[in-house]
């Protein structure tokens, strides 16, 4: 792993994150670079007995699987290539700048923008990212928009 260089894409289970990684795939397969994804398990904010914690603790976990399970079964789909899977705990941005420092190897991360026009807001991610966070990244940050198709991708990627 090396020399490989990769393209990061945030699993959330969002329908955005569907083009983030048809995204990702395209631009993998053109610049011959691999993929890695990775999950969130956010810490629970809830005061309860450590029994009932620990079966939220599980069923959080096993929807992280879940989430990663479908992103990898896309990208080995569209690339023949297994990705690289991280499943971090902790606060989002904060994991998220971890692994990009941790893992030199990640030289992008693609995301894809909420645009339903209800919610005014590309997601919780890229809010943060371009308010505060953005200086604070060794690597670009790729913001597609979520409603772009698959034949759209093909035309630009």
């Amino acid at each position: 792993m090396d020399n490989e260089k990769f393209i990061l894409v945030v699993v959330d289970g969002t329908k955005e994150m569907n083009v983030a990684l048809n995204y990702a795939c395209a631009r993998s397969k053109k610049t011959n670079r691999k993929i890695m994804i990775v999950t969130f398990i956010e810490p629970l904010d809830v005061l309860t007995t450590q029994g009932v914690t620990e079966i939220m603790q599980n069923e959080a976990r096993e929807e992280a699987e879940k989430k990663i399970q479908y992103a990898s079964s896309i990208v080995k789909e569209k690339t023949g290539i297994v990705p690289v899977i991280h499943i971090r705990e902790g606060e989002v941005i904060e994991e998220l700048k971890n692994l990009i420092n941790e893992e030199k190897n990640i030289n992008v991360l693609v995301l894809a923008a909420n645009v339903d026009e209800k919610e005014k807001n590309p997601g919780p991610i890229i809010n943060s990212l371009v308010s505060k966070e953005l200086s604070n990244f060794r690597i670009p940050i790729m913001i597609v928009p979520g409603n772009f198709s698959a034949e759209h991708i093909a035309l630009i990627s």
